[in-house]
C-alpha cells in the first residue's frame, strides 16, 4: 500500500471513531463513495478529470462541452452563419467567456493598495490533469479554471477590507487545495491549513505536496491524538480542528457549509472562534441546497443559507462587514466578509458604519460604494470632471493614479 492509500485508509478508520458531529453529513455520503471508487480505479494523477469531479469538487465553466462535441457545433454554426468566427463559437461553448468575466471582475475589485497581489502572473497548475485551462494571453503559459477563479473572487472581496496582506489561512472543506496553491505560490511567508474529509483530504495532500513538497505537512506524519504542532502549512482531517493552535488571520469556507446541517455549522463556528481568526470569508448559497426527498438523492435535511451562516457566526461575535453578489459573484451564491467584534475601540473603528447584521445587498451596492466615507469634494471639484477624478481614485491602484497625475502635469503649459 502506497503513501496516499495509507493516508486514506487511516482517515477512513479515524472518521468512524471521531465525534459524530464531524462525520460526513447525509449530503456527502454518496459523494465519498463515488470519489473513493474513482480514486482507486483512476489514480490521483488525473483527479481533476475524474468523471464525478465536476459534481463534487471541480466545477467547470460552460455547459460541459468537450472539444470533440464542440467540433460539429462549430460546423453547424458556420452553415447557419458563414461569418461566424470559430474562435467565438468555441469560447462561448467551452466557458472561456465566463472565465474572462471572472478574471476581469477579480482585477477590477482587487484593492492592490491594501493587498498587493499578482493576479495575472500565476494560474492553476497542470498537476492532476485539468480538463481545460482558460488562457487569455498567448505570450504566457498561465491558465485559470473555475475553482481557481472562485477563490480569486473571494480574496478580491476580502482585499477591500483588510489593513494589510493576510498571511495565515485556515479552510474547511478545501476540495483539492486550490486556495493553498493561490496563497502559497505568491507569498513564501504565507501558510495554509486545510481541514477535510477523506478522500479529499488525500487529494489535497497529494496536490499540495506535488506543488510545494516539504512546505506542506501531510497527516500520515502526525500523531492520531493530542495537540497538533503545525508551524506552517498542512492538510488535516476536519475532526482534528480542536487540536490546532490559533494564530490564523482568515478562515475560509467555499461551497461547503451549504452542504452541512445547521447544528454542524454551529459547531464549526464555535471551533473557528476558539482559534481567534479575526476574518471570516464565506462563499455559499443564498437559498441553501435542496432538501432530501424520494426524488432527490443528493440533498440536506435542513438547508443552510448564507443568512444562516451569518447568524451562526454572529453568535460567536462575528459581524458582517460586506455582502457581495453581482457583479462580483454570479449566480445563486453570496460572498460574506465577516470580522470578529471583540468590543474594542479598534474593532468599532474597523466596522464603522458597515458593521451590521446580515442583510442581502442589491446588485452592485457593496462593490461600487467606497469602504470608508469619501472625503468632501474641494471647491471646484464638482461636475463631470470631479466625478471622473473620484472614480479614478476609487477604482485604480495608487501607482496608476500617480502616473496619471504625472502625465497631466507634464501636459500643462
Amino acid at each position: 500500500m502506497g503513501r496516499w492509500e495509507t493516508l486514506t485508509a487511516r482517515a477512513l478508520d479515524e472518521v468512524e471513531r471521531c465525534d459524530p458531529i464531524y462525520r460526513p453529513t447525509v449530503f456527502w455520503v454518496p459523494g465519498i463513495r463515488t470519489l473513493l471508487d474513482e480514486s482507486t480505479a483512476l489514480g490521483l494523477e488525473t483527479f481533476k478529470s475524474w468523471p464525478s469531479a465536476r459534481i463534487w469538487f471541480y466545477p467547470t465553466y460552460g455547459g460541459g462541452f468537450t472539444p470533440r462535441s464542440i467540433k460539429p457545433l462549430i460546423e453547424a454554426a458556420s452553415r447557419a452563419n458563414p461569418e461566424a468566427s470559430e474562435s467565438w463559437v468555441r469560447a462561448a461553448l467551452n466557458g472561456n467567456f465566463q472565465a474572462r468575466r471572472d478574471i476581469d471582475a477579480a482585477r477590477l475589485a482587487w484593492d492592490q493598495a491594501r493587498w498587493p497581489f499578482d493576479i495575472d502572473g500565476l494560474g492553476e497548475s497542470k498537476a492532476g490533469a485539468p480538463p481545460h485551462l482558460h488562457r487569455f494571453d498567448a505570450s504566457k503559459d498561465v491558465g485559470w479554471t473555475r475553482p481557481y477563479l472562485n477563490y480569486l473572487l473571494c480574496l478580491a472581496g476580502l482585499s477591500r477590507h483588510v489593513a494589510e496582506p493576510p498571511r495565515r489561512f485556515l479552510e474547511l472543506g478545501g476540495g483539492f487545495g486550490v486556495l493553498g496553491e493561490i496563497v502559497l505560490s505568491r507569498d513564501p511567508e504565507a501558510s495554509y491549513v486545510d481541514l477535510d474529509l477523506p478522500p479529499l483530504l488525500t487529494v489535497a495532500s497529494y496536490y499540495l505536496d506535488t506543488l510545494f513538497g516539504e512546505r506542506v505537512t501531510t497527516y500520515e506524519s502526525l500523531p492520531a491524538e493530542g495537540a497538533l504542532d503545525v508551524p506552517g502549512s498542512a492538510c488535516l482531517p476536519n475532526w482534528r480542528i480542536g487540536d490546532l493552535a490559533g494564530g490564523f488571520d482568515v478562515f475560509v469556507n467555499s461551497y461547503s457549509f451549504q452542504e452541512m446541517e445547521p447544528h454542524v455549522v454551529a459547531r464549526y463556528a464555535a471551533d473557528v472562534a476558539s482559534l481567534g481568526a479575526p476574518w471570516i470569508v464565506s462563499l455559499n448559497s443564498k437559498a441553501g441546497k435542496p432538501q432530501r426527498a424520494e426524488d432527490v438523492e443528493i440533498g440536506v435535511e435542513t438547508p443552510v443559507t448564507s443568512r444562516a451562516i451569518a447568524e451562526l457566526f454572529g453568535a460567536q461575535s462575528y459581524r458582517v462587514v460586506a455582502v457581495y453578489g453581482e457583479p462580483l459573484i454570479q449566480g445563486l451564491a453570496e460572498l460574506l466578509i465577516m470580522r470578529r467584534d471583540d468590543g474594542s475601540s479598534a474593532a468599532r473603528a474597523a466596522f464603522g458604519t458597515s458593521g451590521r447584521a446580515y442583510r442581502p445587498s442589491p446588485p452592485m451596492t457593496d462593490l461600487r460604494q467606497p469602504i470608508a466615507e469619501p472625503p468632501r469634494p474641494r471647491r471646484g471639484a464638482g461636475g463631470r470632471r470631479g466625478r471622473v477624478r473620484r472614480l479614478v481614485r476609487r477604482w485604480f491602484p495608487k501607482p496608476v493614479v500617480d502616473a496619471l497625475r504625472s502625465i497631466r502635469r507634464a501636459r500643462r503649459p
